[in-house]
């Protein structure tokens, strides 16, 4: 239980995105996550004791505060948002939404006005060009206390998956929940690039005793992949919600995309067929 001290009068006030936009272009940078041999094992890499070290490290501002009694969640790959009517249906999503979580989004001149700017964002980037930066975003109706991302490489591709990590301050008690976005590591030979990446999540949420959602494009289109899911979500104590109409994208008969939560009740949860994109939303209602 977090000490009632680290609770803070507002100080400071959301920045708008939009604007910033070609500031971000220039400044974001990725960084490759080491590879271990042999995992499983703590990863032990700076990005992710770095992030591990910031949870519970910040007091809280009363911005930062979620309603802990109704947290309305969507999480949705939007394919970097190449497909008509993309921005409709985001609109439509997420319109009374406390956390977005996106995947596989594009940040792009054309696409950036679609996004809604006055609400907080934590960005982590992984592929990038020039006018151009495609990761995860979490969007937030309160400013998280901590954020913190890493990436790793397809072994194959080379392709760049991120994960996104963002804490916030809850109602009426001194827990914080601790959020989860990733994009999920998809063509490689073997699974040992798959496997460092929830090993990093499960190493990052170790230490941090109150509520947890991880979130996002899992890629787990085969049985072994959901097993090294499995095991992450057995150690840590979080449970996968089942959805009253699952429409959720699937490969070789297994679900692609994921809600696992800790210390948070289901009061609702549903997905939402699209042709904006070639993953279904997921939307979730949770309570403390």
């Amino acid at each position: 239980m977090r000490q009632s001290s680290r609770r803070l009068a507002n100080r400071t006030p959301g920045i708008g995105i939009a604007p910033a936009l070609f500031m971000l272009l220039a400044s974001c940078a990725s960084h490759e996550v080491a590879d271990v041999a042999g995992h499983p094992g703590p990863v032990g890499t700076s990005e992710v004791a770095n992030c591990q070290a910031m949870l519970g490290a910040t007091a809280i501002p009363v911005s930062a505060e979620l309603d802990a009694k109704n947290i309305r969640l969507v999480s949705w790959n939007v394919q970097k948002n190449s497909h008509l009517n993309w921005e409709r249906d985001f609109l439509a999503l997420t319109g009374d939404t406390d956390l977005v979580l996106v995947q596989e989004l594009s940040l792009r001149e054309d696409t950036i006005n679609a996004i809604d700017g006055s609400r907080h964002w934590s960005f982590a980037p992984g592929y990038q060009k020039p006018g151009a930066i495609s990761g995860v975003l979490t969007m937030s109706r309160s400013k998280p206390i901590a954020q913190c991302n890493f990436v790793n490489f397809e072994p194959l591709l080379r392709t760049p998956k991120a994960t996104n990590v963002t804490e916030y301050g809850l109602t009426s008690t001194d827990e914080t929940l601790v959020v989860v976005n990733i994009h999920a590591v998809n063509f490689s030979m073997g699974l040992g690039a798959f496997q460092r990446q929830f090993a990093q999540v499960r190493d990052v949420l170790q230490s941090h005793d109150g509520p947890i959602i991880v979130s996002g494009d899992f890629n787990t289109w085969r049985k072994r992949r959901n097993e090294i899911v499995a095991d992450m979500a057995a150690e840590l104590g979080l449970v996968s919600l089942a959805f009253d109409d699952d429409y959720r994208v699937t490969m070789f008969g297994n679900p692609l995309d994921h809600i696992y939560v800790r210390g948070l009740s289901l009061l609702d949860a549903t997905t939402e067929r699209v042709e904006s994109s070639d993953h279904n939303p997921l939307s979730a209602t949770l309570r403390l």
